[in-house]
């Protein structure tokens, strides 16, 4: 359980977030082609030379939040004019350095899948496959059960595992709302999840 708890970590701390309302040469990975979107990107700040960097799009009336940043939360925004029964939609993003022992980008994908059923008993959920900026990525759609005052939200986390040598970087960014048939919430959040980056550092 030790080894789960430290490989989803990440994902479950931005899960948690409601109350803000490749090809490679010599092991190194090098930059491939991400997608394009039409809202500007912010670089999410790094704390080491080795880490990836991440970008972030930001759609108008998004805004910087930094209320939980920490270890593994290092970017966080969201849309205070879409906010309902006192939540505000967010987009959270996480970043956590995992030994490639912990096993293969797929394993570690699905292993955050089940910790997040087990720990925070999300409903609904439903994966698909994808790929981000060259490497593994996952995109898991849940309902996440009602905190106290804080009601059930619809989210979803595009988790993504970026190789680099025998170290594994995961980083997940997780949308959620409890409105999902907002038209500026749907169409900004397919937005921040089509066009978020993770590319080799500098």
């Amino acid at each position: 359980m030790r080894k789960a708890t430290g490989i989803v970590a990440a994902v479950l701390a931005a899960a948690l977030a409601v109350t803000i309302t490749g090809c490679s040469d010599d092991n190194k990975p090098v930059a491939a082609k991400c997608d394009e979107v039409s809202a500007p990107l912010v670089d999410v700040p790094s704390r080491t030379d080795q880490e990836p960097r991440l970008r972030l799009p930001q759609p108008p009336g998004w805004e910087r939040t930094d209320k939980l940043d920490s270890e593994s939360i290092r970017y966080a925004i969201r849309n205070p004019a879409l906010a309902e029964e006192g939540f505000t939609p967010n987009a959270v993003v996480t970043l956590q350095k995992v030994a490639a022992k912990e096993g293969n980008a797929q394993q570690i994908l699905d292993i955050q899948n089940k910790q997040l059923v087990a720990r925070l008993k999300v409903t609904d959920l439903k994966t698909s496959s994808a790929t981000v900026c060259g490497s593994t990525a996952q995109s898991t759609s849940y309902t996440a059960p009602a905190m106290g005052k804080i009601p059930a939200r619809s989210a979803t986390s595009l988790a993504v595992v970026f190789t680099d040598g025998d170290v594994n970087w995961v980083s997940t960014l997780t949308v959620q709302t409890i409105k999902p048939d907002n038209p500026t919430y749907a169409a900004d959040s397919a937005t921040i999840l089509k066009g978020f980056q993770i590319v080799p550092a500098k």
